[in-house]
This record gives C-alpha cells, structure tokens and sequence, in this order.
C-alpha cells in the first residue's frame, strides 16, 4: 500500500474537525483505542502517516514530486533520497556539523584541539594536515556528538579545512543558517506557521505521554499498587502490557532462555523479543486483560534481576506513539522543503525553544518541576528525559545537537535551556537513571567545552555553584525523594561507606567542573572574584581528613574494609578539579589572588581549629601547642603524634592552596610593591602569624610522617589497607596532584614564616627532635625503623631546599622536558612505561610527545614480542639529578651509576655526581636557598651523620647506613653549592658538643668504613677549603700521601705482572695437554670401525627423563589435522588469475603482498582449496607406556573440572605437548635420515633398465595382489586410513606399531568426518580401502603445505630455503614415512622382507608404463598424485628417491602441460596482455614442442594445444610451465632433504646468480628439460605415460582432468596500513553479508577477507549450536581454523574446533606498542612482522597449538571467550 499524500487526499480523512491542529491531537488522543493497544510496524505506519499529513497540507509537492510516493511506513528522508527533487548545492562551505553514528571513527588532534572534547570526522581529518602532530582516534560507542570543524572556538589555531571555514556559516553563526538568502524562499510564512504548529501539537503530546510516564523502571508489588499507577486513560480500561527493558548485566542466551521458560513463548518469539529489546532499549513481551496472571509472569521474568515493568496497555501504547513522534522530528531534520533544507530546522528549532502548551494536568506536574513550569519545550523534554528508553534517548539526543549546531545563538539558548534544569538532570543521573549510558547529563560535553557558552553559563546561570552544590549534596548522602537537597547543609556528616561513595556516576560531574574551568573565559571569571574559590574551599573543606587512619597497636586490625578504595576514586576526581581551579589564577591578577589565598586559609584555619564543624570530633580535636626546646632555642609548635592519633591521606584544602601558591609569577616582589607590600611573607604575616601557618599546614605534615612510618614498618598490623593507600597516595595518577602538593606546601611554610620553626615541627611530626639532638636511641622505634624514617625524613628535606621547580613556575614544555628526562635516565624504557613513570596530566599534552621526541632516540620495535623504546640522548644526563623527587631509593642509585659511568667514559677517575645548582631571581621563593644556612638544618646534618657513624651497627635488613649517609652529604655538597662561603663559615663555627660539622667530615675523610663517601666529603671539604683557608688544618691527610699512592701503585703493578705469568704457564700447559689429546682422538677414531649409518643423538622422554632406545617404543608428539589451506589455481580470466602471471621467479625471496585496486578492507576474494590432513610436530618425544600414563591423567583433570574449557578435546583423541602445550593427537615414529649406500648409485638409465630386468625376472605376488584396489591405481588397501584389514587387538604389534597405530586413529577420525570433502573414489563404507589415502591425504598434503608455508622466505647460500626450515619439519615427514613402513609390515609379519619387495616392485609397475596392461595397474600414472608415490617408495625402498624423484619430477611437468591445455583451451583471452617472448628456453628448452610431443597422442589435446600456442603463444605458456613446477620441485627437493639427505647436491657460490628452478635441479640432479635429446631413456618413459594418457583420455575425458595448485606465495588477506583507513568512506566494505548491516563488533577473515559480525546475535546459525557468524564462515572458508581481525577490539581471534583464543594484532602504534581494545586512543600501524608471523600461525599449522596454549595457561569457568 502506497501513500501519495497530496493535500486533497490528507484532507478527505478527517472533514468533520475542520482545524488541521485540532484533527492530528484527535487522531493522536484516539489511535490507542483505534489500534486495540497493539503497537506493531502497521500502528507505526499509521501514527506516521497522521503526521505527515498534517504537515504536508495541500503543500505535497513542497516535499515530494507528483510522480512520488511515500511508501506505508517509510520516512520522508528515504523517499527525498530517491526523489526527483533534489536540494540545491550550498552556495559556500559550512560548519561540518555531521553527527557521528554508532560505530564511526572519530579523531582528535592534541595539538589542534582546545581540550580533548574537540573531535573531527573522519572525512574532515583527512582533509586537513595533521603531519607531526599528535592524534588519536575512537570508535563511536553511540549515536551523538558532531565534528567541530569549522567552529574557532574550539582550535587552537586555524586548520584550513578546505570542506568548512571558520567564517562560513552553520554553527559559528550567530543567526540560524539559511540557504539561499539572495532568493525569495519557496516556504511562504504562512505554511512555515502551518508546520510550526504541527510539530509543537506533537512535541505537546509526547510531554503529555510522559507526564504520567514513571521516572523509575520498576514492577508493581502487588495489584493494588497495579491499580494505583497513574493513568493517561480516562476509562481505566483493565488491560495490560509487560514490558521488557534493556541492561547490560544478562546475555543474549541467558535472556531467550529466561523468557522461553518463564512465558512458554517459542525460540524464534524469544529471540525476536530480545533482539528489539537490544535494539530498541525495551520491547512488549505480552498484552492481555489477566492483571494477575501477567503480574506473576512479569514477578517470574524479573527473579533473575531482568527489569521488566507492567502498566496499563493504554499508556504503554502512548509511549510508543511518543517515540515514534521522536523519531519522525528527527526525519524532518534530514529533510528539506522546497529545496530548502533549514526551513524544517528552523521550524524545529522554534517550537522546541517555545512554552509548553498545557493541558489538564499541567498544573500537577508543574508543582514537582517548578524549574520548567516557566520554560520552553525543551526545558520539559529534558527533564522528561529519564522516562525514555534507549531509541528515543539517542534520537533525541540527534536532534538537540542538530538544533545547537545550526547557529552560535541557537547553541547558547539549548545551553541555557539545558542549565535551567541541569540539577534536575544530575538528579535523575545520579539517583534514578537506569540507562546511565544514553542519559542526557553527557549533552553538557556538547555544551560546557564551547568558551563562550560556558562563561554565559557561569556568569549567568550560575552552573558552576550549582554543581558545587550537588557534589556537596551528593556526598553528604542529603537526598530526600530521589532529589539531592538544595542548597545542602554544609554541616552535614559525611559517610564513606554509603551508596554516594560506592557509585561511580559522580566521575562525570567532576568532568563536567573540569571542562568548565578550562576556558579561559571562566577562568577569568574564577580568578577575579573570591566568590567560586569560596564556594570551591568550602566543597574542598568538605573531604578534608575523611577516611583517616590510626595505627594499630598489639593485635592487628581485625577486618580490613576496601571503603577506602572508593574515597581515593572520589579524591582522584576532586583533585583534578583542584588542578583546574588552581590554574585558573595564572592570568589573574596580583590583588585578587592575594584575596583568594586569603579565603583558602581562612577556610583551611576555620577546619582546624574546628571552628567550622567539617571534621569528625571522634577522631580530631582543636590544635595544642607546646613548647620544645632544640638547639638551645624554644619553640612553640602544635602537639601531635603520628603514632597514636588519627590521620587522613585526603587535605584537599590544603593541595588548592598550594596550586595557589604556585602563581608566583604575580607574587613577585615588583608585583607586591604595586600593593604597597614588600613581598608576599609581608602579605601573609599581615593576615595570619605563625601559629596559623602552622596549623594550615598540620594536615599535610602529618600525611608525609605517616607516609615514613608506613614505609619503615611500622603500621604493619594495620594490613593492606594502609599500605594500598600508601601505593595510590605516591601512584603516578594521584602522585602530582596530592603527595607533590603536600611537599610543595612544607616548601612554601619555610618562606613564610622562621624555617627554623618549620624544621622543628617537622622533627616532632617525625619523632626524629631527641634522635637530631644527639640521642641515639628512641622511645617507640627499633633501629631498623629508626633508619627508615631517617631515610624519609631527608627525602623531604631534598625536595624542600634542593627542588625550585614548582617555585620557579616551569613552563609545562620545561615540566615535560624535566619528567621525560629523569623518567628516561636509568634506560630505555616503552611508552607505557614511561607513562608510569610521569603525572597522568603531562600524557594528555601536546608538548609531551614533542618534547619526547626531542630528548631520546626511538628504537622501533623489531621482533613480534618486542615494543619500540625511547633511549635518552646522551647529551641530557647533565640534566638529571639524582635526588629527583620522583625516584625510589633503589631508582636514585641506578641513576647514580648511569651518571657515574658517564662521567668515568669522559676520564674521570674518582666520578662525583654534584648537586644541581639553582638560582631564583624573583618572586617569593628567592630566599629559599637562606634556609641551607638554617641552625635547625645543620644540627639536622650533623646528628644523621654522627649517629650513624659513631653509632651502634644497624640490624642485617635494614636501610642501608651507606644511603642515609649519602642523603646527609647530598644536603652538604647541596649547601656548599648554594650558600657556600656562608655555610661554611657556621659549619666551621657552630658546635654540637665538642665538634663541628666540619671537623665531623675531616674525621670522615680518613675512615675506612667511609671509603665510599670519601670522594664527596673531600669535594666538599676542598670547596669548603677555597671559601676559608684554615680548614686545611683541620684535614688528616699526611703529606706523604702521594708517595703511599706511589707505592699503592707499584705494589698493584707488581701483583698484574705475577697473575700474567701465571696465566701465562696455565695456557702453556692447556696446549699441551689438548695436543696429546688430539693425537689420541685421531689415533682412535682412525681405529674405530664405520658405521654405515650416522646415528641421530635423541632427546629423552620429556615426561620420565630416561634416554630413548629400543627398549621402549617411543615416538615424537604430533598433531594431524584437517586442513584447507592449500588452494587451488584460480580459473584463467578470474580476478586472481593476475596472480599467476606475475607469480615471482624465485619463491625464495621475500615477496610482498601484490595489492591490487580492487582490494580493500572487508573486500572478500575466495578461492577454491583443496581438503587434506596436515601433520606437525613439536619435536619432543615421549616413551609409549609415559604417553599412555599421561592420557590417563588428562581425562582426570577433565573429570575433576567438568565446566572448564580444556585445551584438548578427548573426543578427537586430543592432548597437549607437557612441555610446550603445542596440540597433538597423536605419536609420529621417530625415522633417522637414510644414509648413502656404500654401493655406486645407478644413474637413472641404469636404475630404468636394472628395474626391467628385475620386473621381468619377478614372479606375481597373489597375496599382495589382494591387498591391491580394484580400480586399476596399483595402490595399497592398508594403506587407507579406515581399512577394515586393520588388526583391532594390540597383540598383533610388535614394539613401535603402537606408535603407528597412533597415526593411523588419528587419521581414521579425520577420514571419518571429511567423507563429503573428498573426491577421490573410494570403496562403499564397511569394505577395505575406505578412507583417505594416507600416501596422499596425509604425506602428498604435509609436503605441499610445508612447500607453501616456506614460500617467500630468503634462502641461505648452500642449500637454499631448506637451511630456514626446521628439523622438526624432516622428523615430521619421516615420522609419516615410517608410519607407512609399519602400516604395511603388519600385513606381512612372517614375509615383511619379501613383502617389502613384492610392494617395491608393485611400485615400480605404476611408475613403468610397460606394465600398463595388467588390470592392477590400468589407471594412468599421470592421474596419480605424484608426492603420494615418493612417500609410498620411501616407506618399502628409500634407495629408490633420488631416482623416482627424477621420474616424478618429468611426468609433473606432463601433468602440468595437460593441466594448462583443459584450461587456456576454454578460457577467454580479452584479459591477456600482449604475447611474451621465450625467457627459460636454457634450460626449459622448446616449450612448444615438448606440448606438441605430449598432446599427439590424443587428438583432442592435440587441437587444444595447438589453440593454446595460437592464442597464448609459447612465451606465455613458457612462463605458466615454469610458476607451476618450480613449486614442485621445491617440493622434491624438501623430501630429499629430509629424508636422504646425501642425495642433495650443495650449492656453490657461481650458482647464486641461477634461477631457483635451475639450482633446484642441479641440487636434485635432475637433467634439465632442454638437455632430454641426450637421455633416451627419459624420452621413452615420457612417451610411455604420454600414449596411456591419451588412449584413457579418448576413453574416459571426464575422469582425466587435473586441478593445479595455487604457485604464488599466500598471503593473508588485505589490512590497509593505517587502521583508521578502514573507515574512511568503506561502509560497503564494513557491511555484513549475511545481514546486510555494519556489525557492531566487525571481524575480518583474514584468509580470505569476507567481513562478518563477532558475537553478534543477528547472524548466529539456526542449527543447534547456535554458532556465530564467525564459526560459521570458518566453516564455509578454512575449514578447522579460523583467523579473523576483530577491527574495534584490534585484536587476532584464532577459532579452531569448538575453542578459540585472541592474540596481539598485527598493528603497532607510533611508540611501537600493541594496544589489544583500543584503549589508548592512538592510530594503529601494520607492522610487517607481526603480519608475517600470523601468517606463519597459518601456513604451518599453528593456530590448533596457538589456541591450546592459550586456553592451559587459564583457568576459566565460562567458556574461551571470557579469557
């Protein structure tokens, strides 16, 4: 049914109400009752054509030509795409505005972008230049959010999109755009009206809807609260509808089940149900009258915690008309009117910003929303926004940002809009939402990040407080009916362990804070005004000093709560915020931050002195003060101690005033004088003295105590909670924002006040005051935990006289610089690493990267487990100082011997790391050096020493005394540096009982337990010495040291010319004996008798260790499955035909992938392949009885762990390698190589004749014969994998059957499952001879595949590729050939000699055409598979290869010439390029008349090679001869060398520059095809398979066709270089075949390049696995394995059998880094050689072993996928 909705028509329905308006709100009102309450695509279709027909009016063609039709529920969007109509191209570029879809790439420029909100399309990125810059990308999760190209508002700089400029129009427009403008609009004001009032008739109706729509998913107690649900229904009609909602917390599986068993519904019903459910965010499961029976249903459905609601059918049926109403406003978007496509938008755009029509309930919904009783339209649907589900949510979301990127004033009215009501958003965010994900609270990323709407927001709105407000609200758990009280009480405790803590929806309201400090525009207005720093301290005062801690005494504590995890995720938020704010007062002014530092310690005091009741008086109390004397001098300091009293980690106060303090350069001295102020401690001591200071200070000094006596052991009883909160505390993420402001603090406290006094307090905090007096013992420490808090105690004090960073104001390139440099100082490091190692907020800068490549060099990464790593550059260790605040103890000394080793490579002798000097020229940190010359800090210096060295010897495991001590001289050489002549002159003078510091070092200096120190204490005594000549006199160095240096010297001289001497006899006597060892080596081996055969050294049993020898049977673990990699030759004329045309000369070369213009990502190219068994071992052996044992074990652990996925299937006879977790089913014999015979080989003349004669002489063999197929192949029944002639029981085997038997099962199981691949004819199931051939399905396959795996490799110098093959490779194929020589003795036990002869001679009757007529050997041996005949001959007679490979060699090549004459005969030529001229007649000789000589025979290939030659000519086929065979004798030459080594030839370095054609054949030595007039008997055996060929071929045509192997190099399928090419404008390539849409989670097969969804419902099979797509196409593609690259995780799956596994992509990003999930954000890279590595996982059977391993190393309880 088709709707041509002209006006007439649309007017005809409803001629009773004449008002347009009037007749859509009664079709509206009255479709529910119309309809029965049954919303299905028919209601859909009709509430969409009421709509449009109201809007259109007698106006269709406005919209729609007259040839068009709006098709019953389509959308006008879709029909205007098709339409004749069309709009007119802009008149200019415009501001992008292109809302991102689900499942679109995004990308971000750090050096382009504002902030990190800013993102562009893809198409806009690629348009600009982004050359050297920083980028990263995502993968859009949701629907929502625009490109901000074109808006300036948002870029750093102008980026020359040549699609959009920042001053055309769109959404950098103050007035909405238009197009247009210089032509009178089509849309008359009259229609405009029209239409406004229609689509505000339909905004009102959904805001009636949802007036009565619950803001809580929730399922009715019993039938009275049923009944009691408010209604939209005037009748209260007694019908029902369950409803289903979407989560995130149940799978597909889980939920179909569920609802199967719960409602009795059908699979497909479930499905159905679930399916729209996901897609549409919830769905109608049942409608019915019965309200008890569908309340219990729906009780039933919600037991396993599926939200499911139930309400009348009446409103349920409302709420879906609303969303069809969504979606419609959301169609007229796209839509255009007369050309014009902004009328809609406009018309839009206006009835959403205007007042809500009321109805009868407006004034009850009004009282709950008075934010909204005065505002627009889009106040209420914000509001509103909560009672949606998930469709309408991101539709409406669509079409906010629509109406907010058509103009700069439209954006600042939605924004206005939007903060009106924004608490009420939080609100329901926080506390009600259930769909967190698509909540409208994440529009205000679209809004707060914009500069000017922020600051409008600020300034007018005042959303800045607002928030402040909720988070004070939120956290102090003050929320009444769902609603956090406003404005909430200050005082309110706060509890850590409640809901508001546990949540982790808070973490964007702190974002949402953090994007609006970030403009500079509300930065200003931050930091003029003390009203938002107010507003701010006093949220901040809020978490000061919750979660605190004291320590446990006795016993440890008895539960161990995790509830401080939580309060650090909260401090991790607020922190970021009090980096925000703080930086905020870097273009302030002078005067106004003197006021906002006067509020934060104001606030801070208030806190302390618990003048404001913010902390807890259970475990704070008021500041004490008590006077200590130190030095001969009192001091009054706040009484406290660590070790008993409660302490907090969290001071967030305090870390805002420090961020404060860190704007020094407006604190500067000319700054202050400006405000009649000398300096800023004038400032400071003018509002608060010096006990205020101390007490503003008190929290954070307590926090670096604690931290001591943490690290010193001595909180130990209160268990991992302390210590975890130490680890976060001093982590990188939280490590800048709190610890380094903590320290920065105690910096500051002593420029502002006596840093005497400071120290003081410092020594009563640490409890150090009586240790640094001179008392070496301590009242509640051990020696051990004494060195620690030393050891801390120094730290600190380094960071606050030696570090200026923070005081000097580092510019954050400087900042960068300075954390790069010292991160990179002990070695190179990757990125990761070094990310850990600097503050979280430093990554996410433009200038880090850029600064990083600056300072190091990057090695990339080369290997496939390797990552690329930065180096620092040499000439930067000068920068590093080793007491970097940032370094552990154990990082200090590795720095150390870096610098030490640096300066030891310049010629340094004794190396000397000195102190970084500094010098502060302004601001209030230009006195900080004054605080080395403090009294308090020498006595500090003096006493760390004195008691360490003169004191008692520290306990075994303690602190080293050596690293304090070096911490104390550090301080010294740091004074020295800084004050020196100063310190000096009080280092000499000041005493400390009877000596002084000076006199302490020149003790020092003599001391042998000093030695270590001595080149610093002499450094620093010889500077001290150039300040004040009289120390001299203090020092003990004798005078004669020179001459005991000498004599040092001369005794070391001494002592290297005696230990030459000695190691001079010592050789003198090693020769000696090696010469008279050598004699009687040679003399024994020239006596020794000559083995025939080289004996191969075994490895022992892996699992018993004994050696392996003929005792036992043994055999190498193997694993033989089936397989699909090797292909077929593409049909001539097919896209990869081109393939084998250009097939390389020599395949042991590197070879690239040959991409041509059709190949794509997600474009598919299958091929035909050819099915077979694969074999391949690890290598290591077991005994049999060990393997049997260890069988046994592994269906034990499958029956103690029934739910686990195992590595192995025991149904397929699988297990896993003990030692390497490689997959294998089976036990390969272990077959030494043949040695040379000591015989003259014959040459293959002589072998011919001599194996005539024998043929003749012989006499048949009626038992063998019966043991031969009747088909006329010559092949051997027992050879087949299922033959029934197979002995059952084990007592027939002689030692080492077993291990064949092995083998054979294996194989039987494989031959089992694959009866429909095969095409080779075989007997009915139940006879002998049924199964595959092992020859062929097991040996011909493994050599072929092996050939192919090792195509493309570089070869070495003597023997080519085969040097890069392992031996594993030649174990395995012996291991077949021998498997075969067992399979065939078993049947002959009493005559295995005489049998092996009659099979050697049976085999030379198939190889001899004179034998031809016998009916055992009537089929053409060139119908035979070549490789499966060497197998055969290597099992009975091995002596036979060289000559059978020469043989099989010639009659491939006839293969191949009859291969290449059925196809080009028929192929077309309008592909061929013109004809080539011969290039490998040398050696190939006349291609021509070899096809001639071969096709005479049969007249039909006679006039199909004369075709060929016409059409093709002789150069062409020349080149298609040669790309075919080289791959076999490649494949001849890998037997050869495996399994008779001695018959291989080595190369010479003259044959390098030889094709590798020619060198294979001088390697095999085999005469060439040109040199055949010179061996006859070639020639004739030519002739003979030639004339049997063709008398078959006459016969039986269909039974002589031949299928080529694929002779290029295999590659896996087509990545593009840079990950993020995959979307660029490929929406064809990214679609799935199957269900024609882009997946959600794509996956391409990597072998053959088919796109197909990844654990999506939508395409599992219907069979009773319920596969999914990708175990589907493994299937249809590879068979047993699959290799899929999942494109949004970056990530390789590996699928094989039932089990599957992920593994490292093949992508790297810029720092060389692999990132499994697309985590970090950055653009991905193809690196080579993880490519290649897949592709060796591949060819060479390893993805069966790559899943096992994977699997074993997990232990999992849901299946593979959750690893």
């Amino acid at each position: 049914m088709a709707l041509a909705m002209h006006g007439k028509r649309a007017g005809n329905s409803r001629e009773r109400v004449q008002d347009p308006i009037e007749r859509l709100r009664l079709a509206l009102d009255t479709l529910p009752n119309t309809l029965h309450w049954l919303f299905n695509p028919p209601a859909r279709a009709r509430i969409l054509a009421e709509l449009y027909g109201a809007l259109f009016g007698p106006n269709f063609s406005l919209f729609l030509s007259s040839h068009d039709n709006l098709a019953t529920g389509s959308l006008l969007s879709e029909a205007q795409a098709q339409s004749s109509i069309k709009p007119p191209v802009e008149d200019g570029p415009r501001a992008c505005q292109h809302v991102f879809k689900k499942g679109e790439c995004c990308f971000r420029c750090k050096d382009c972008a504002m902030d990190d909100s800013c993102i562009m399309c893809a198409k806009c990125f690629y348009a600009t230049e982004h050359t050297g810059h920083v980028v990263t990308f995502c993968i859009s999760q949701q629907p929502g959010g625009s490109c901000d190209c074109g808006d300036p508002e948002v870029w750093r700089h102008p980026i020359n999109c040549p699609h959009h400029h920042p001053n055309s129009t769109g959404s950098t427009s103050n007035t909405p755009q238009t197009s247009g403008k210089n032509q009178a609009s089509p849309v008359s004001a009259a229609f405009r009206e029209s239409m406004g009032k229609v689509v505000g008739c339909a905004i009102d109706f959904v805001l009636d809807v949802l007036d009565f729509s619950p803001e809580e998913a929730l399922l009715p107690t019993s039938h009275e609260a049923l009944n009691d649900q408010p209604s939209a229904d005037p009748q209260l009609k007694e019908y029902w509808a369950i409803v289903l909602w979407n989560d995130e917390k149940h799978s597909y599986d889980e939920a179909v089940a569920h609802l199967q068993h719960m409602t009795g519904c059908n699979l497909q019903q479930a499905t159905a149900v679930v399916l729209r459910t996901d897609e549409e965010g919830r769905d109608v499961i049942e409608v019915a009258g019965d309200a008890k029976r569908l309340l219990e249903t729906a009780r039933k459905i919600n037991s396993i915690d599926l939200t499911v609601t139930m309400r009348r059918a009446f409103d349920t049926f409302r709420e879906h008309m609303a969303a069809v109403i969504i979606e419609w406003l959301l169609d007229l978007l796209q839509c255009h009117v007369g050309g014009d496509k902004n009328v809609l938008k406009e018309v839009i755009a206006k009835e959403m910003f205007a007042p809500r029509t009321p109805n009868s309930t407006y004034s009850d919904v009004a009282q709950l929303y008075p934010e909204a009783h005065e505002g627009a339209r889009l106040d209420w649907l914000f509001v509103y926004h909560p009672r949606l589900w998930k469709r309408p949510r991101l539709n409406l979301k669509q079409i906010y940002i629509t109406i907010l990127t058509m103009s700069r004033q439209n954006r600042l009215d939605v924004a206005v809009h939007y903060a009106n009501v924004f608490h009420r958003i939080i609100d329901s965010y926080l506390l009600v939402d259930r769909e967190a994900e698509t909540s409208i609270k994440f529009f205000a990323l679209d809004l707060f990040t914009v500069p000017s709407v922020a600051a409008h927001l600020v300034c007018e709105s005042g959303v800045l407080s607002r928030l402040l407000a909720v988070i004070a609200g939120f956290f102090t758990n003050q929320i009444m009916n769902k609603r956090i009280v406003f404005p909430p009480d200050p005082n309110h405790p706060m509890d850590v362990e409640g809901y508001p803590f546990r949540s982790k929806r808070y973490m964007p309201i702190f974002s949402d804070i953090r994007y609006i400090c970030n403009n500079r525009s509300v930065q200003e207005i931050i930091s003029s005004e003390t009203i938002a720093i107010s507003e701010f301290a006093a949220v901040c005062a809020m978490f000061m000093g919750i979660q605190p801690n004291k320590r446990a005494r006795g016993n440890h504590v008895e539960y161990e709560s995790d509830s401080w995890i939580n309060v650090f995720n909260v401090t991790l938020s607020l922190s970021r915020v009090v980096k925000a704010f703080g930086e905020s007062f870097n273009a302030s002014t002078t005067k106004a931050l003197l006021a906002c530092i006067e509020v934060v310690m104001n606030q801070i005091q208030r806190v302390c002195s618990m003048e404001e009741p913010r902390l807890d008086t259970n475990h704070y109390s008021p500041p004490v003060f008590h006077t200590v004397d130190f030095g001969g001098i009192s001091y009054k300091i706040i009484d406290f101690d660590v070790l008993s009293s409660w302490v907090s980690f969290h001071n967030a106060p305090q870390w805002l005033l420090a961020e404060l303090f860190k704007q020094t350069h407006l604190l500067g001295e000319e700054q202050m004088s400006q405000m009649q102020i000398p300096d800023l401690k004038t400032a400071i001591a003018q509002k608060f003295d010096e006990a205020a200071i101390l007490q503003i200070i008190e929290f954070p000094l307590r926090v670096l105590a604690l931290i001591a006596q943490v690290r010193a052991g001595l909180w130990v009883r209160n268990g991992f909670p302390i210590r975890g909160q130490l680890v976060h505390y001093r982590d990188f993420m939280l490590r800048e924002l709190c610890y380094d402001q903590d320290l920065f603090l105690m910096q500051t406290a002593m420029v502002l006040i006596n840093p005497d006094l400071v120290l003081v307090s410092m020594l009563d905090r640490y409890q150090l005051r009586d240790w640094m007096a001179g008392n070496k013992s301590h009242p509640e420490c051990e020696p051990t935990h004494l060195a620690g808090l030393v050891e801390e105690f120094l730290f600190t004090l380094i960071y606050c006289v030696g570090d200026p960073s923070n005081a000097m104001q580092l510019s954050l390139e400087a900042v960068c610089r300075r954390e790069i440099i010292h991160a990179l100082a002990p070695g190179p490091v990757s990125f990761t690493d070094l990310c850990k190692r600097v503050p979280e907020r430093l990554i996410e800068e433009a200038s880090f990267e850029h600064v990083l490549q600056d300072v190091s060099v990057f090695k990339r990464a080369e290997g496939v487990s390797d990552s690329g790593s930065y180096e620092l550059k040499e000439v930067y260790l000068t920068e590093v100082d080793p007491f970097f605040y940032h370094y552990t103890r154990a990082r200090r000394e590795e720095v150390e011997n870096v610098l030490k080793a640096k300066l030891t490579k310049g010629g340094t002798k004794d190396p000397i790391v000195l102190p970084k000097a500094y010098k502060i020229d302004s601001g209030p940190f230009k006195t900080l050096e004054n605080v080395l010359t403090s009294s308090v800090l020498l006595q500090i210096m003096f006493y760390t020493i004195s008691n360490f060295v003169d004191g008692p010897p520290m306990a075994e495991g303690a602190v080293s005394t050596d690293a304090i001590l070096d911490q104390a001289v550090h301080l010294i050489m740091l004074a020295v540096t800084q004050v020196g002549p100063l310190f000096t002159t009080i280092a000499k003078t000041t005493k400390f009982g009877d000596s002084t510091l000076v006199e302490l070092l020149c003790s020092m200096e003599v001391r042998d337990a000093s030695k270590a120190l001595r080149p610093r204490i002499q450094w620093c005594l010889t500077k001290m010495t150039e300040f004040d000549s009289s120390i001299r006199q203090l020092r003990h160095v004798p005078e004669e040291k020179q001459t005991v240096d000498a004599s040092a010297e001369a005794k070391k001289l001494a002592a290297k010319a005696r230990q030459e001497a000695i190691m001079k006899q010592f050789a003198n006597a090693q020769k000696m004996f090696l010469d008279a060892y050598d004699d009687e080596e040679e003399e024994a081996v020239e006596n020794a008798p000559q083995s025939d055969q080289p004996e191969e050294v075994l490895e022992p049993c892996i699992l018993c260790q004994e050696k392996m020898d003929s005792t036992h049977p043994f055999g190498t673990i193997a694993g033989i499955h089936p397989s699909r990699i090797v292909r077929y030759t593409p049909t001539p004329g097919s896209p990869a035909w081109s393939e084998v045309i250009t097939a390389p000369v020599s395949l042991d070369q590197e070879a690239k992938p040959n991409v041509t213009s059709n190949d794509g990502p997600g474009t598919p190219s299958p091929r035909p392949l050819r099915f077979g068994a694969y074999a391949a071992t690890c290598g290591h052996m077991v005994h049999y009885h060990c393997f049997n044992e260890y069988l046994e074990a592994i269906r034990s652990r499958h029956r103690v762990q029934p739910q686990r996925q195992h590595p192995e299937c025991l149904e397929r006879g699988e297990f896993i390698c003990p030692l390497c977790k490689s997959l294998g089913n089976c036990l390969l014999p272990v077959i030494p190589p043949t040695s040379k015979s000591a015989a003259r080989p014959l040459g293959f003349a002589e072998w011919l004749r001599a194996l005539g004669i024998e043929l003749l002489r012989s006499t048949p063999d009626r038992q063998l014969e019966r043991h031969q197929f009747s088909s006329g192949t010559g092949e051997f029944m027992f050879w087949a994998a299922e033959d029934i002639a197979w002995p059952i029981e084990t007592s027939a085997f002689v030692p080492g059957d077993e291990v064949a038997a092995t083998v054979r099962a294996a194989s039987a199981m494989i031959s089992k499952q694959s009866t429909l691949l095969r095409t080779r004819p075989e007997p009915p199931y139940g006879e002998r001879g049924t199964g595959f051939y092992l020859p062929e399905g097991l040996g011909s396959y493994t050599l072929s595949a092996l050939e192919v795996a090792y195509r493309g490799i570089p070869g070495g110098t003597s023997r080519g590729f085969l040097e890069k093959m392992p031996d594993t490779a030649g174990r395995c194929i012996r291991g077949i050939v021998g498997t075969l020589s067992r399979m065939a003795g078993v049947h002959f036990r009493s005559r295995k000699a005489s049998a092996f002869e009659s099979i050697r001679l049976a085999i030379a009757k198939r190889l001899l055409p004179d034998w031809t007529r016998e009916e055992q050997y009537r089929h053409p041996f060139l119908l035979r598979d070549p490789y499966a005949l060497l197998f055969e001959t290597a099992a009975v007679a091995p002596e036979y290869i060289p000559n059978v490979t020469c043989a099989l060699y010639y009659g491939i090549l006839l293969r191949t010439l009859f291969a290449l004459m059925q196809q080009l005969s028929t192929a077309t030529t309008s592909h061929m390029s013109p004809l080539e001229p011969t290039q490998y007649e040398q050696f190939l000789g006349s291609v021509a008349v070899l096809v001639k000589s071969a096709a005479r025979h049969s007249p039909t290939l006679d006039r199909a090679a004369d075709r060929v030659l016409a059409i093709f000519g002789e150069g062409r086929l020349e080149r298609l001869l040669y790309s075919y065979t080289l791959p076999a004798l490649r494949s001849l030459l890998i037997f050869t060398h495996f399994v008779c080594p001695w018959a291989v030839t080595p190369l010479q370095i003259e044959d390098m520059g030889l094709t590798e054609y020619e060198r294979s054949l001088k390697m095999l030595s085999i005469p060439a095809p040109s040199e055949l007039h010179s061996h006859e008997s070639i020639q004739v055996l030519l002739a003979g398979w030639c004339t049997h060929f063709g008398q078959f071929y006459a016969l039986s045509p269909n039974e002589c066709i031949f299928k080529l192997d694929y002779p290029g190099v295999y590659h896996l399928s087509y990545l593009p270089p840079i990950l993020d090419l995959m979307w660029q404008g490929n929406d064809a390539g990214l679609t799935c075949m199957r269900c024609n849409t882009i997946p959600a989670d794509p996956a391409i097969c990597l072998i053959c390049g088919t796109l197909v969804c990844h654990q999506s419902y939508c395409c599992r099979g219907t069979d009773w696995s319920q596969r999914g797509e990708c175990n589907m196409h493994t299937r249809e593609c590879s068979g047993p394995i699959g290799i899929y690259f999942l494109l949004k995780r970056c990530v390789v799956l590996y699928l094989y059998g039932d089990s599957g596994s992920y593994a490292p992509p093949p992508y790297v990003d810029s720092h060389g880094e692999i990132d499994m999930g697309l985590r970090r954000g950055r653009r991905q890279y193809l690196h080579p050689v993880r490519m290649e590595e897949i592709r060796k996982t591949w060819l060479l059977n390893g993805v069966p072993s790559a899943v096992s391993r994977r699997i074993e190393v997990t232990t999992d309880a849901g299946g593979w996928e959750s690893l």
